[in-house]
């Protein structure tokens, strides 16, 4: 009896979610799902185990194993983001860790960190625009969006432990 009021349960909080997840920009919906999904249903290993014991990223350049990136909830809460501009780079580590290399724009990131609750800048692309890592650009401006160049893949696999992703794009 308990199994099919819990099953009840997960199926009205999915749908609700889901009504929700429909009218954001396609770009965040699988972001938003799994945050929302993860926070109201809760995840049995990866976001339990971040909000138990959150590490900022200078614990992770000791040589910590890589954090877990298929959930953002869960990718986020392994990093310091009391920063507004700090925010903005672990938003750009996850979307590096699942996409890879491509032009992100400053309404992505907008979007992505009022989903998940973060702080960011009032221009995100301004972190990005003026971002240095070794006196090198961390971003290159392509079109209205901006790209890891390089030297900033390098700064988020040592920064933030991640590895180029390689799922598509959701489509717009």
């Amino acid at each position: 009896m308990s199994d099919d009021k819990d099953f009840e349960k997960a199926k009205e909080t999915l749908l609700k979610i889901n009504e929700i997840v429909a009218q954001m920009d396609p770009a965040v919906r699988v972001a938003s799902f799994e945050i929302l999904v993860s926070r109201y249903l809760g995840h049995p290993n990866a976001a339990a185990a971040a909000a138990i014991n959150p590490k900022p990223a200078s614990d992770l350049a000791t040589g910590e194993a890589a954090p877990d990136t298929s959930e953002l909830g869960a990718f986020i809460s392994s990093f310091d983001t009391s920063k507004p501009n700090e925010a903005v780079m672990v938003l750009v580590a996850w979307l590096y860790s699942n996409y890879g290399v491509y032009a992100i724009s400053a309404k992505e990131i907008k979007e992505l960190a009022d989903t998940c609750g973060l702080t960011v800048p009032v221009r995100p692309d301004n972190t990005m625009r003026y971002a240095k890592e070794n006196n090198k650009n961390v971003f290159t401006q392509q079109a209205k969006g901006w790209q890891l160049t390089v030297s900033g893949e390098l700064y988020m696999k040592n920064t933030f432990k991640v590895k180029k992703g390689n799922r598509s794009l959701p489509a717009a």
